[in-house]
């Protein structure tokens, strides 16, 4: 059904984009700073909303999908695994160590870790959402302030004798703390309370709290002490006021929207290699690779493209 006012459906396909942002930085020709802006923190909002969508649904029905939806993530991941198997192939693969904890927690291709993570992250929220709203959101914040320790806060967290051992051997197991252990539970949980402030405090909070993180985000790159960058402590106050304000607009739902966001955000990794090899076969490497823009652009407009297609067959034979 195609509602006039579907919010967050809609706004999961803008969140697909921002990831695609993410992996092309579309201002880096001209401006370093902006792109930074642009990529690490506004669309830092994107895979927090994707999380807080599937808590808030969950949510609604008491966590009692969650075991469906933990199997559709793994039945996802497996084909997106399968998809993006020639491009490890080629460049070179991985050790039998590795391939365990890149198919466990990392992902098997740079994008496919969201999966992982939604699957152990949905494991972790359930279980704490048994005690309660209130300790849940406690608990899973308390390891939401780990993972900050093992990204943007790393610099800082690395000094302190005790936490730079306990990192170190965190990071034996997984590449980043941004995962389903300290990442995902608290969006989960966030999306299950589902907040319903009104549109003017949402919007207010909102752009307060977005103000306030990017003063955050160029604070702690001035200083040098990011080891990534998808985590910080204002995040969290951001998404409440937003998914808070999308949840005030969402009327119905417009299922396209809602199949398109998930497609980019798949198929874009393989959109940058084609466009890549494009550009180079016709000796437009100057527009389409070397210009952040235009090699931004092209990519959207190939997922978008590949996306709608698939959608279209997929409708076709549906009906």
């Amino acid at each position: 059904m195609r509602g006039r006012g579907a919010a967050l459906d809609r706004f999961r396909l803008i969140a697909a984009v921002l990831v695609v942002a993410i992996h092309t930085s579309p201002l880096a020709t001209w401006t370093q700073a902006g792109d930074f802006w642009l990529t690490r923190v506004l669309a830092r909002v994107a895979v927090p909303f994707f999380l807080m969508v599937t808590g808030y649904f969950l949510g609604k029905k008491n966590w009692r999908g969650v075991g469906r939806t933990m199997v559709r993530t793994l039945a996802l991941y497996a084909a997106a695994a399968a998809l993006y198997l020639p491009l490890n192939l080629y460049s070179g693969g991985f050790s039998p160590a590795e391939w365990v904890r890149r198919v466990a927690v990392d992902g098997t291709f740079y994008h496919l870790w969201y999966f992982p993570a939604v699957i152990l992250g949905a494991a972790v929220a359930w279980g704490l959402s048994r005690l309660g709203m209130g300790p849940a959101l406690a608990v899973a914040g308390l390891l939401y302030l780990v993972g900050l320790g093992g990204d943007s806060y790393y610099g800082f967290a690395a000094n302190v004798p005790v936490l730079g051992e306990l990192y170190g051997h965190i990071f034996d197991v997984c590449s980043y703390t941004r995962n389903g252990l300290f990442f995902a539970p608290l969006f989960l949980l966030l999306g299950a309370a589902g907040a319903e402030l009104s549109g003017g405090a949402s919007a207010a909070g909102a752009a307060v709290s977005l103000g306030a993180m990017s003063l955050e985000a160029l604070w702690l790159r001035s200083a040098g002490v990011q080891r990534h960058d998808s985590m910080y402590v204002l995040l969290p106050v951001l998404m409440v006021f937003l998914f808070s304000l999308l949840l005030a607009m969402d009327r119905g739902r417009d299922r396209r929207a809602r199949d398109m966001s998930l497609l980019v955000y798949l198929l874009h990794p393989w959109c940058i290699v084609l466009v890549r090899g494009g550009a180079k076969a016709a000796g437009l490497q100057s527009l389409l690779i070397d210009n952040s823009g235009g090699h931004f652009l092209a990519v959207l407009a190939v997922s978008l493209c590949a996306a709608w297609c698939v959608c279209a067959v997929g409708e076709r034979i549906r009906r």
